[in-house]
Parts: C-alpha cells; sequence; structure tokens
C-alpha cells in the first residue's frame, strides 16, 4: 500500500475505531493492531482501559501495514510480525521493538492438500509455494528448505496473500502455502494439512514498535501504561479463550471454532525485549534476508529493541 493511501486508509479507520472514554486532558495512544489475527483486536472485549489514556484502536491488515503507519506517524504502536523491524532498520527508520510475546513456533505453517503426494520437505523441490515475501512467512520457508538441503531457487515462488492462497490451494493453482494462524486452521477445515509448522525454527512473535521520537516525548508514559495493560491483557486471554473466540468469530468473518482452535498455537505472553535474547533470533533472520539480497546489507538488529522497557513486565 502507497504512503498516501495508507494515510487515508488509517484516517477512516480513526472514524470508525473504537475510541475509549477518556477526559479531554487525557493523552491520546493511536495503536495500529493487526484485524485478522493477534492480540488487541479483542482490549474492547476485555474492557481494558489505562487511566489518562484515550485510546484509539486502528485496524490494518498486515504487518507491513502497520510498520508504515508508525513510520508515518499516523499511529503511535504498530504490532507486527517479527520481521518488520528488519526493514525499518534497513530503511533507516528510527522504530523501535518496545514489546513482544513469547515464541509461539506453531503460529507460522506450511500446508499442502490432504491428498497431495508430498510428504516431506524435500518433496517440495519444484514445486509452487505460495507465501508472502519478506514477512514471516518467507523466513520460515527459508529455514524450512533449508533442513532439507534446499534453497529458495529450488521451488516456483508464488507470492499470494493470505486470502488469495486459501483458493489458489483448494483449486490446485499451487502445490503448498506457508501462512499463519488462523489461515492455517481456515486450510485445515477446508481439508488442508500441516506439513510442517515452525517449531525449532522460528518464533513467529508479535512485536510492537513505536519511533524513538514517541519513545522519548510526552507519550513515553503512556507506552510504558500500555505495555503494562497488554501484558495484562495477556493474562486475562488465558483465562477467556472460549468467550474471546466467541466474540472475534464475527470480526473476523471466519467460524467461532477455527478462531478456538488458532488460539491453541498461539502463545499470549510477553517475553523481555531487552535481554539480548530476541536481538540475537532476529540477527538470524537479517542475515538470510541479506543473503536473499531481501535488504541491501548486513544489520545490528540489537539496534531494534528498547529493552527499558521491559520493566513494565512484572507479573500481571
Amino acid at each position: 500500500m502507497s504512503h498516501s493511501k495508507l494515510i487515508q486508509a488509517v484516517g477512516a479507520a480513526i472514524l470508525a475505531l473504537t475510541a475509549f472514554t477518556a477526559s479531554a486532558a487525557d493523552v491520546t495512544l493511536r495503536i495500529g493492531y493487526l484485524r485478522t489475527q493477534g492480540y488487541i483486536a479483542d482490549f474492547p472485549l476485555a474492557n481494558v482501559a489505562i487511566p489518562g489514556v484515550k485510546l484509539e484502536l486502528v485496524p490494518l491488515e498486515t504487518g507491513n501495514d502497520a510498520l508504515e503507519a508508525v513510520n508515518a506517524g499516523a499511529v503511535d504502536i504498530g504490532e507486527t510480525g517479527e520481521v518488520q523491524p528488519i526493514f525499518a532498520q534497513a530503511g533507516k527508520r528510527p522504530i523501535r521493538v518496545i514489546a513482544a510475546t513469547a515464541p509461539q513456533e506453531k503460529a507460522t505453517a506450511l500446508l499442502v492438500r490432504k491428498d497431495a503426494p508430498i510428504k516431506t520437505v524435500a518433496d517440495l523441490k519444484g514445486k509452487r509455494i505460495a507465501f508472502v515475501q519478506g514477512t514471516n512467512s518467507h523466513w520460515l520457508l527459508i529455514q524450512l528448505l533449508a533442513t532439507a538441503g534446499l534453497k529458495q531457487a529450488d521451488i516456483q515462488p508464488v507470492l499470494l496473500g493470505p486470502a488469495d492462497s486459501i483458493t489458489a490451494l483448494a483449486n490446485g493453482k499451487i502445490d503448498a502455502t506457508i501462512t499463519t494462524a488462523p489461515t492455517i486452521q481456515i486450510i485445515e477445515a477446508q481439508g488442508g494439512r500441516v506439513l510442517a509448522d515452525g517449531r525449532g525454527l522460528v518464533n513467529s512473535s508479535l512485536y510492537y514498535l513505536a519511533t524513538t521520537r514517541t519513545i522519548a516525548g510526552e507519550k513515553r508514559a503512556a507506552l510504558d501504561a500500555f505495555v503494562r495493560a497488554l501484558n495484562q491483557h495477556l493474562a486475562w486471554i488465558q483465562q477467556n479463550l472460549d468467550q474471546r473466540a466467541t466474540w472475534l468469530a464475527p470480526k473476523y468473518g471466519i467460524p467461532r471454532d477455527i478462531v478456538r482452535a488458532a488460539s491453541d498455537v498461539m502463545v499470549p505472553t510477553l517475553a523481555p525485549v531487552g535481554d539480548g535474547k530476541l536481538a540475537a533470533y532476529t540477527q538470524r533472520i537479517a542475515d538470510a534476508f541479506a543473503d536473499q539480497k531481501l535488504i541491501p546489507t548486513h544489520l545490528d538488529t540489537r539496534e531494534e529493541f528498547d529493552g527499558s522497557f521491559d520493566r513494565n513486565l512484572a507479573t500481571p
């Protein structure tokens, strides 16, 4: 999505978004969230509120959209996958990770049709595999192929988004697709099967991003409060999975049972971003993407993380 179209889309979303009641003196915190995944969409269900802060929830389709919205100043916080900060750093954008979920390795997977003759990753050689370039699904593709001694040049890449890949797989126009929850569960419900997931290969974490300007500005206290509220909300999710699935299903536009099944591969817990573990893991992604020429140069991903927010991760 172009910069101007993104700003227009965010503006339209803000007109229809959920704005939590607040006084005129409150700070406004605009949160760009993933519309059909992630952990912000159900803030209204749990009545998440931050004293002194007006929350504006802005629905966005992809992590790339959220990254662009943060960079453009259209939102203060963006909910993304784990690869978007790499592209931000490669583009010299002053954006930092202020919070991240714990690894949820099964939340990204490679699927084939139930009757497909593909039984192992090695069988993918020469096959048409759909994924979104420069995303968590691309990262898992690189990792999976490596386990079988294959490279991307050994397959036929097909660049498709989740919705299109569902149809293409069902119609036999592709042989496999790599995607994330809840698209994984939608395909399974339609007769697809998981050939491999991210266990032992990728984290599939969600990251929460803000610009250095916002972090250093008047909204810093609100950002800290957001991380605390998110941490508490994730604890609430763990105790209310059924209620959450019922509430989210009509908003996602998919059956409740699929939303509930997707919850089983998610890990609603925050992990520290300043202890070096996520930076080391993200370094592996950045190095792989540099080798694939997806980014122009090698990076030091330690620069992407602001560990000062970890103080908000005390027991909810």
